[in-house]
């Protein structure tokens, strides 16, 4: 009986009205009617049109029945193709490995408009040697680029550096030392390109990491037990429908730049790069 069933919610599933499905049941009801009307003309004797409409028709029918057999027809996948997931690894580190080309940095420099990176203390970025030519580079080109660091003054600091203490370079040092260095970067480009270099300190619960190139994110959760960079990643890619992970996330980074962050000016920068500085 587990087959039938099986087959069955797939069925259903696949000529639903969810996302694109639409589409296969107009599919399947045209190579239907391909195929009655090429019989009716078999029966009365037009062979010639019959076997076009029939072979036809045949063909549409096959190709719905090969994509309900295939991912199509997968509820978890579709589903996880309309929330915008395309990619999801168990460990940050796995989508970092060379062999497959995909660097941090390589992706910044794809950056076409927009960049946003929240954070903790963006050592990785600033340990790459091609992080500033890159950055430099994109910025002159006008992307407008959003860093978020975790304010090394605030609470929340105090418990993911409890949580990360493994490392043995703290977190806290490493995030007024990420902060000097773009700060110093953005210093040294020319005064019209310094506003598309903007830098923020949030205080919030720091419960991800979060790379924003043009319309997909690469999306890191961090877990209490475990230091950042063995965090699970999921790529998320933007849809033009509601309710998908990437309109969430797309929401938190809105809410944290207004209700959560600072940013820094030259004004501040001080307080956030001096180890005894004080709020």
């Amino acid at each position: 009986m587990q087959i039938p069933r099986r087959l069955w919610r797939r069925c259903t599933f696949f000529f639903s009205r969810a996302v694109g499905h639409t589409y296969w049941s107009g599919v399947a009801v045209l190579g239907g009617l391909l195929e009655a009307i090429g019989v009716l003309l078999a029966w009365k004797g037009w062979e010639p049109w019959a076997a076009i409409l029939l072979g036809v028709g045949g063909s549409v029918l096959a190709t719905v029945l090969v994509s309900l057999a295939g991912p199509a027809g997968d509820e978890v996948y579709q589903t996880f193709l309309r929330l915008g997931v395309t990619e999801f690894y168990p460990n940050r580190k796995r989508y970092e490995r060379p062999e497959i080309n995909r660097r941090w940095v390589h992706r910044l420099g794809e950056a076409k408009y927009r960049c946003v990176l929240l954070g903790q203390a963006h050592g990785e970025w600033c340990l790459d040697p091609d992080f500033p030519t890159t950055l430099r580079e994109r910025v002159r080109s006008g992307v407008k680029v959003e860093i978020f660091f975790l304010d090394p003054m605030c609470k929340a600091a105090d418990v993911r550096a409890r949580e990360d203490s493994r490392r043995p370079d703290k977190l806290k040092p490493r995030i007024r030392s990420s902060i000097r260095q773009i700060w110093e970067i953005r210093e040294g480009l020319e005064a019209e390109f310094r506003d598309s270099l903007k830098l923020y300190v949030y205080d919030a619960t720091p419960s991800l990491g979060l790379t924003w190139i043009d319309d997909f994110m690469l999306v890191t959760h961090y877990l209490a037990g475990l230091i950042n960079r063995t965090a699970p990643l999921l790529r998320l890619q933007s849809r033009p429908i509601p309710d998908t992970l990437f309109a969430v996330h797309e929401g938190n980074v809105r809410e944290i730049r207004e209700n959560f962050s600072h940013e820094i000016t030259p004004d501040n920068i001080a307080r956030y790069i001096t180890e005894d500085a004080h709020a």
